[in-house]
């Protein structure tokens, strides 16, 4: 095969050949990257014939490039005024009745005291289904599935089972039940495996209970709707229920966690050994199937309840799936087991970042006219009135890294934008679902121009808009009208942490600077930001003059909590003065909490995905913490342009009956 040929089979299949770093470096892509992309696409390129026949196939299919965006839709209260978002981390939430973690109940009273308060949403982590084998593997960015729910999240006791059930109720008032559950609930860090014990005993019961009260009786309503759901689900559901049997068997038998170890003939969905095991453990595939309704019901009540108090659900759609997951052996043809995602060096990951999740296949996207990725989204939509993209970039093109290789030996790879955001368009449309694109790091020329042109929302931080030469804070009038602002993100320190440079202490601790100098580097870089945000708060009256004195003093001895409460109302404030339409206050911040949620680039040196919020719900009510942070936007700066009229508010994210 010549160069020629293996060039022009790689530029027809998207693969671009060269790539920019965050620095302007340009990396000219490798003949073997070029190779290993274009096998993992399921394109033959051992010999001179096969490469011709596979250019001559993509030179005469065109299937769906021709698909255009019609624009995203666009809640009324965004088109016409701002709102506020409370963000929280779902599993983070402390309350008197949950089982060591945040569920759907308390993020119903999360939703009426934000609503109290006057804001218009509560966003969240993605809330995809985990591993149900591995609860420790607790990351919502690295899921066995982005179509279906994590059971975690269920309220066992708001379960009709849980009240039919006299076996449940005697197991949740048990003696030792109650001990652990005290335990579970004091700790400082959810304990994933605690709670799930508890709750898998307990929905085990509820399932053997609804299936001896309703399954088994002709005519019964309840199983109807069982059924009803199921025949919804389709056949993603069905492989879901499938998998999840099939993982409890192997997990028992040899101690693994995913299909990659299985057996070679359970290895691909439509294998007759699947279909066997599946009639043969017919029970056990329902128990995964009733696990997925009774979440769905209870995330539907939450969004019903949230809605009733003027409160949208403002949901977060991950950018992929763990390769030894559901979704990746449901659907081979679509999710490319031998690559994985990335990205090119930037600031914040000098040698690039791996991220191991593997990519949806741009070939089969046009194949099957996009409907995967519109199923992604419909999943998603469901109950959410504004939808997160993470890594939205990925719509236009992502940075593809060969199995086992580095990410200096990747390439992008186009996925056909136009097509991909039009999808995203109808989707949003048909949900009345407001879209937020996740659009941080190295980004295509024109890219937040189209995205804005289409209606989606830019992701803007205080942390990173800032002058590149001098690190000056930019202005409030440079953020765009179509932004979610907001402070940070879960990769990004609290306001407390980085004020006090709590992060990048953590990270010299546990060896994430390439060298002594690199971390001296990162303080000072710190000590110099924390000046600029003060002089930003000067020059736009976010603060008093006392309150500038204050912080100035502070700065001087380094950063210390002593000022956080000055330190988190003029940073809010300061975003209120930008015109962005929709502002996203992060609890931690309320709270003053200075410990990250996600520090990258760890797995055990620092306990991600873990960390509870140091208050439960009913003292964050009791106290009226929200009410007193909401007042920041009800002030001159923010309210002309927002409606705290809760009729109004709840009509926003009220779906036409």
């Amino acid at each position: 095969m010549s160069a020629v040929d293996l060039d022009r089979l790689a530029r027809l299949a998207g693969i671009e050949p060269a790539f920019s770093d965050y620095f302007g470096t340009q990396t000219r892509v490798g003949d073997q990257t070029k190779r290993e992309l274009l096998t993992a696409m399921g394109f033959d390129v051992a010999s001179t014939a096969s490469t011709e026949a596979a250019i001559r196939a993509l030179e005469n299919d065109c299937g769906g490039a021709s698909k255009s965006a019609g624009r995203c839709y666009v809640a009324p209260a965004l088109k016409t005024g701002r709102i506020w978002a409370v963000a929280t981390q779902l599993y983070a939430l402390r309350s008197q009745h949950n089982w060591g973690m945040g569920d759907f109940t308390d993020l119903q009273r999360l939703a009426t005291c934000a609503g109290s308060a006057g804001a218009g949403a509560v966003a969240l982590n993605p809330l995809h289904e985990l591993h149900p084998m591995q609860p420790e593997g607790c990351s919502p960015y690295s899921p066995s599935s982005r179509r279906w729910i994590n059971p975690l999240y269920v309220d066992v006791t708001r379960v009709p089972d849980f009240h039919e059930s006299p076996e449940a109720r005697r197991f949740a008032a048990d003696e030792i039940f109650d001990e652990c559950v005290a335990r579970l609930r004091a700790s400082e860090l959810v304990d994933y495996s605690g709670v799930a014990r508890l709750k898998r005993a307990a929905f085990e019961l509820l399932f053997t209970s609804f299936h001896e009260r309703h399954l088994q009786r002709p005519g019964d309503a309840r199983a109807a709707a069982f059924r009803g759901f199921l025949r919804q689900g389709g056949v993603a559901l069905e492989r879901l229920g499938v998998y999840q049997a099939l993982t409890e068997f192997f997990h028992a038998r040899d101690g693994t966690f995913g299909w990659l170890q299985w057996p070679a003939e359970f290895r691909y969905p439509e294998a007759p050994a699947v279909a066997r095991f599946a009639r043969e453990h017919r029970d056990r595939v329902a128990f995964y199937w009733y696990l997925q309704w009774i979440a769905a019901e209870q995330l539907a009540e939450t969004a019903a309840v949230a809605r009733d108090c003027g409160v949208g659900l403002y949901l977060d759609l991950a950018v992929g799936v763990d390769r030894n997951g559901a979704d990746a052996w449901a659907d081979q043809e679509a999710i490319l087991e031998r690559v994985s995602l990335g990205a090119p060096p930037d600031a914040m990951n000098a040698l690039g970042q791996n991220w191991g999740l593997p990519p949806l296949s741009p070939r089969t996207l046009r194949a099957r006219e996009y409907a995967p990725l519109a199923e992604l989204l419909a999943a998603n939509m469901r109950h959410a009135r504004i939808l997160r993209i993470d890594h939205v970039m990925a719509l236009r093109r992502a940075f593809w890294i060969p199995l086992g290789a580095q990410p200096r030996d990747g390439a992008y790879v186009d996925y056909g934008f136009e097509a991909m955001l039009g999808v995203v368009a109808a989707e949003s449309a048909r949900h009345e679902c407001t879209i937020v694109g996740e659009d941080l790091g190295t980004l295509p020329d024109g890219f937040r121009e189209r995205m804005r042109e289409a209606g989606t929302f830019s992701s803007r931080l205080l942390y990173f808009e800032r002058d590149f030469h001098d690190g000056r804070f930019h202005p409030p009038s440079a953020y765009p009208e179509l932004a979610a602002a907001s402070v940070g993100t879960h990769d990004l320190p609290p306001l407390a942490g980085w004020w006090t440079g709590a992060d990048v202490a953590l990270r010299e601790r546990i060896g994430l600077f390439p060298g002594e100098q690199s971390a001296r580097d990162a303080f000072e870089e710190r000590r110099h930001a924390r000046w600029m945000l003060i002089e930003a708060f000067e020059r736009e009256g976010v603060a008093d003059v006392a309150e500038i004195a204050r912080l100035r003093d502070d700065a001087a001895a380094g950063g210390t909590q002593a000022v956080f409460a000055t330190l988190v109302s003029a940073a809010y404030r300061y975003l209120a003065k930008t015109p962005a339409r929709l502002i996203v206050v992060a609890l931690e911040d309320v709270l003053g909490e200075a410990g990250a949620v996600n520090v990258p680039g760890t797995t055990t040196e620092h306990p991600n995905w873990r960390r509870k919020h140091l208050l439960p719900l009913e003292e964050i009510d009791a106290q009226q913490l929200l009410t007193t942070f909401g007042s920041i936007f009800n002030d001159p700066l923010f309210k002309d342009a927002i409606s705290n009229d809760p009729d109004r508010m709840g009509s926003t994210f009220q779906r036409p009956r």
